[in-house]
């Protein structure tokens, strides 16, 4: 195996490679403290020592080192008269930062910009992280269906994630699917067959589709853009299911997804 697909394996289960520590290159002590500040989300904004030595399986002295140098360095805060914490604006840095660097983001709004304004329905941009998918860029409509740049979405349920397995490479793409398995193994079976179905969408139409399996009610299609200088992305076009209909995907959107893509992927070009 390759030295990426070795990063790779790490990246899905660093935790596992901390405890390990035998890697004269890697620091621990530093990925402790990034790995303590991704348990933080939207949906856990507040957390304690406690509660951080449970997601991360880190003994509490060693989370109460790594949190008061997040807060003495201003990556997090400590909530007045509790041992509570939340990220702080260290982190938000870092992250406009990183999302100025990718440069798809910027060639591609004007474009979906247009195709969401045309189907009148959002329009997004996503990439990977670890068994994620992560919103970089969305254009809003007046759907109700509302998602936030920096959130994140299902890697084998969605279409994004569908779309990022099938145009990821083989190998890499048996490390994810093994991960996939092991976060899910009751109903791995289900998830599998429906994989094994976005896989021959992609390879007959060029898309991914999610009909209500990402979220009930809403319906989705993906087209990934591989780059090898930049990477893999995935847009999408989702709303309600009364708004873009099964037929709708197939006969309209997912076309014009596609054609949307080709041509992002060819100003992409022109610029490199």
């Amino acid at each position: 195996m390759n030295q990426n697909l070795n990063l790779e394996e790490i990246r899905l289960d660093p935790i596992s490679h901390i405890h390990r520590d035998n890697n004269p290159q890697f620091i621990a002590s530093l990925a402790r403290g990034f790995e303590l500040l991704r348990c933080f989300s939207a949906e856990k904004q507040v957390l304690g020592n406690q509660e951080l030595a449970q997601l991360t399986g880190l003994p509490k002295p060693t989370i109460a080192r790594i949190t008061y140098t997040l807060v003495t360095l201003g990556y997090l805060k400590q909530l007045p008269d509790s041992s509570k914490y939340m990220l702080d604006i260290g982190v938000l840095a870092l992250g406009y930062a990183a999302l100025s660097n990718i440069v798809i983001r910027n060639l591609a709004h004007p474009f979906m910009q247009e195709m969401s304004l045309q189907v009148q329905a959002p329009v997004a941009l996503a990439t990977r992280d670890r068994l994620n998918m992560l919103y970089l860029d969305v254009i809003q409509t007046n759907s109700m269906m509302r998602r936030q740049i920096g959130s994140t979405l299902s890697l084998y349920s969605s279409a994004m994630g569908r779309a990022c397995l099938a145009a990821t490479p083989e190998t890499e793409r048996q490390i994810l699917m093994t991960a996939l398995e092991k976060q899910h193994p009751k109903n791995w079976d289900e998830i599998h067959f429906g994989l094994q179905k976005a896989f021959q969408d992609y390879e007959q139409h060029g898309y991914c589709i999610s009909l209500g399996e990402w979220k009930k009610d809403i319906n989705s299609v993906a087209v990934p853009l591989l780059n090898s200088k930049h990477g893999l992305f995935v847009f999408n076009c989702g709303a309600p299911n009364f708004q873009l209909s099964a037929e709708r995907i197939e006969k309209e959107i997912g076309p014009m997804l596609k054609f949307m893509v080709n041509n992002i992927h060819e100003a992409l070009l022109d610029i490199d």
